[in-house]
């Protein structure tokens, strides 16, 4: 639309032709031949808890406010395209929500079966988009243990299938993996997630519904490692923290090589020029976490403290 308003813009002529017969049953029928919808460039989305998050298009260089959905108590807890799932990850949470901002469709799940309490949710689409997965892992609040005087938690994991519609149980997630405050990415077809100190990778395989943990040693004196995907490759964020004063040194990117064999390991790409990572940093604490995300071969790199990515 906005392309059409600036041609028609040029002069009198090139306005009489997008206002012609013609010209709109030539449209007519490219719009008939398309089978999908027109694919445009990935937007970057940012949530916040007011009443708009933001999305910057990359195509038109600008950034749009999207009216939040108004659904007590929940809040963004994973994405995936223009899909974004609401929930709690403070308290109990059986009922999630599927909501689409650019269509403005709100979607109820069905309840969970066992997990109340989620440790870890991720959205997965299929290759059309017209379908998704829903894998949520956490603990289920059971009886009063009279023993103990305490409340007994148990780790389950459940997938949510759009196409069947209900959820199912899965493998549970490893008991010593806690999974940290990473979102945790899909790359072909697994979804990976960084656990808590001592750092570590867990993978999780949704149609055997199976987790483990890469044999992949972490870099030395990481800290708040970050995984994203481009293009089918594993890449990881962290800062390299020198381990006798403490200081932060760099900022560093890796990528897990040999995914497919039985001897995986990271292998640095490149790490942050100097002057950018120093101003960059000039805000931020040594201990603030890393916030990744790709697009293709870009990745963004930001943190919750600081304005700038």
């Amino acid at each position: 639309v906005v392309s059409t308003v600036q041609f028609r813009s040029v002069c009198t002529k090139w306005k009489s032709l997008f206002l012609s017969d013609a010209y709109w049953r030539k449209r007519y029928r490219m719009d008939q031949d398309q089978d999908q919808e027109v694919k445009r460039d990935a937007w970057f989305f940012l949530c916040t808890t007011g009443q708009f998050s933001c999305a910057f298009d990359f195509e038109m260089d600008r950034w749009h406010k999207i009216p939040n959905p108004a659904i007590p108590r929940t809040s963004i807890i994973a994405a995936a395209g223009s899909i974004l799932c609401l929930g709690n990850l403070v308290a109990d949470c059986k009922i999630l929500y599927i909501c689409n901002p650019i269509k403005k469709t709100l979607i109820q799940l069905p309840p969970t079966s066992r997990v109340q309490l989620i440790h870890k949710a991720t959205v997965c689409l299929n290759k059309d988009a017209r379908s998704y997965k829903i894998v949520v892992a956490g603990e289920e609040n059971s009886i009063m243990s009279a023993l103990m005087n305490s409340r007994v938690y148990r780790l389950y994991t459940e997938i949510y299938d759009s196409i069947a519609g209900y959820w199912r149980m899965a493998g549970n997630p490893l008991p010593h993996a806690k999974f940290g405050s990473d979102p945790g990415v899909w790359c072909n077809g697994l979804f990976y997630s960084i656990t808590e100190m001592p750092y570590g990778v867990v993978r999780f395989d949704p149609e055997n519904g199976v987790w483990t943990e890469l044999d992949a040693a972490m870099p030395c004196y990481i800290s708040t490692p970050s995984l994203a995907e481009s293009n089918g490759r594993l890449i990881m964020i962290g800062r390299v923290v020198n381990n006798l004063n403490k200081a932060t040194e760099k900022i560093l990117i890796w990528e897990l090589q040999n995914m497919d064999s039985d001897i995986i390991a990271w292998t640095e790409l490149q790490h942050m020029p100097h002057c950018i990572y120093s101003e960059f940093m000039a805000t931020v604490k040594s201990y603030s976490p890393l916030v990744c995300s790709a697009i293709g071969d870009w990745l963004c790199i930001a943190t919750h403290l600081s304005p700038r990515t």
